[in-house]
């Protein structure tokens, strides 16, 4: 029944998160303010770093992006689940995969499940699922600007 539920859940995210990747008009992300834009309208948007910044549990993965210091910035987190769609969409555009720029592998998103789940991103197959926090998947992080 729960993981019923969390389909389900996790189907209208992914149509909810397809609309806006829409209405924001996805394109291939472009270089600047310390990694790759992924979205930017009105001078306002997000920034992944320009490549993963390595592999943690959940609660050193929150650390990691909290200490990040690149480029000149300090305000570095993890992506929502929503934002790593995005993320994910920009990629395969870019298609930085194959250049090993990221890996092909499970990272976490801050969409955390309950006390001991977190929402993971596969960037080989777009899928997202929940993993134990205390397993380790790799890292990638955002910032708002």
């Amino acid at each position: 029944m729960l993981v019923k539920f969390f389909t389900i859940l996790l189907f209208v995210f992914s149509g909810a998160f397809f609309s806006l990747a829409q209405r924001a008009n996805v394109k291939a992300p472009q270089e600047k303010l310390g990694g790759y834009v992924i979205f930017e309208k009105d001078n306002h948007g997000l920034i992944a770093t320009t490549k993963d910044i390595g592999q943690f549990d959940y609660p050193n993965a929150l650390i990691a992006c909290e200490n990040l210091s690149l480029n000149g910035f300090d305000d570095w987190r993890l992506p929502t689940q929503e934002e790593f769609e995005l993320i994910h969409q920009k990629l395969n555009l870019k298609k930085m995969k194959s250049n090993n720029v990221f890996k092909s592998a499970w990272y976490w998103t801050s969409t955390e499940i309950d006390q001991e789940h977190a929402v993971t991103h596969n960037l080989n197959t777009g899928m997202q699922t929940n993993y134990f926090k205390r397993l380790n998947m790799r890292v990638l992080a955002v910032r708002s600007f």
